[in-house]
């Protein structure tokens, strides 16, 4: 699975949300890059990427 540039920047930028995004199960990581991918507007997306940073953390 490929993960989006944004999402990957974004995790990228907080290690701790790159550290629970690994941990997550290969069908959690996937369904929260296909919320990223099947954002139409640029807008969307980087609300959802958002998104996934803030359900991935520890304590969200």
């Amino acid at each position: 699975m490929t993960v989006p540039d944004d999402l990957a920047a974004a995790l990228a930028a907080d290690p701790r949300a790159k550290a629970a995004f690994d941990a997550l199960t290969y069908s959690n990581q996937r369904a929260h890059v296909l919320a990223v991918e099947g954002a139409k507007a640029a807008a969307t997306r980087a609300r959802r990427v958002e998104k996934v940073i803030a359900t991935v953390l520890p304590g969200s």
